[in-house]
């Protein structure tokens, strides 16, 4: 989280005042972020629709403004894979996700444990923050990035750098995950830039992308 807000000031050349942090599972990352852009509680929202993870969220940081549904550019009400947090480590209760796990690879995670969450698009969220621009967001959703980027829509200008979680084509983790390759055209069509990437997981073929807004 340090190199993130290092970014954004580094590009940005002021201090952020807002964050958002989409498919949190326990707040922290989000309080990391807080605590070094030193900015009030109430200024970070968070999302989260794994039932437990919310209620332990909100229990842990009772002052950020914490919504409990998912992101997606198909609102509604959808399955979704809720890990249970009494049986799995809080790392495995984090890759909970929209999407099913590809066949190859159902053997290096739990057995689905399928619920109904409500899911609302970016565009509804901005709403209900009720901000004109949100300065960090990091988007963490276990291959549903690329859906929850463009259920902003034309929104997605309203928001300054953005911390993403990708996956390298060719490689594939989740039914109908969109590729990196994907949402690097897809960040560039609407004017951001990137900056770097962070090989993590998978041999390097999933990591973290940090985009920020040119204005």
């Amino acid at each position: 989280m340090e190199q993130f807000y290092k970014a954004f000031i580094d590009h940005f050349k002021e201090p952020p005042t807002s964050i958002l942090e989409i498919g949190s599972r326990d707040g922290h990352h989000a309080e990391e972020l807080r605590k070094l852009a030193n900015i009030e509680p109430y200024l970070v929202n968070i999302v989260e629709p794994h039932p437990v993870s919310y209620r332990n969220i909100i229990k842990t940081y009772p002052d950020f403004k914490t919504f409990e549904f998912a992101i997606s550019d198909t609102p509604g009400v959808l399955p979704f894979n809720a890990i249970p947090p009494d049986t799995y480590t809080q790392d495995v209760v984090g890759t909970s996700s929209l999407l099913s796990v590809v066949k190859n690879h159902e053997n290096l995670y739990p057995p689905a444990n399928w619920i109904k969450v409500l899911a609302v698009t970016g565009q509804t969220l901005l709403r209900l923050i009720d901000r004109w621009q949100i300065d960090l967001v990091k988007i963490d959703v276990e291959g549903y990035t690329y859906q929850v980027l463009k259920s902003f829509g034309a929104d997605i200008r309203l928001l300054r750098a953005l911390h993403v979680e990708v996956e390298l084509a060719p490689f594939q983790l989740w039914e109908g995950q969109r590729s990196y390759q994907e949402i690097h055209q897809y960040l560039s069509s609407f004017g951001f830039k990137e900056l770097y990437y962070n090989p993590l997981f998978w041999g390097g073929r999933q990591g973290d992308n940090v985009w920020v807004r040119l204005d």
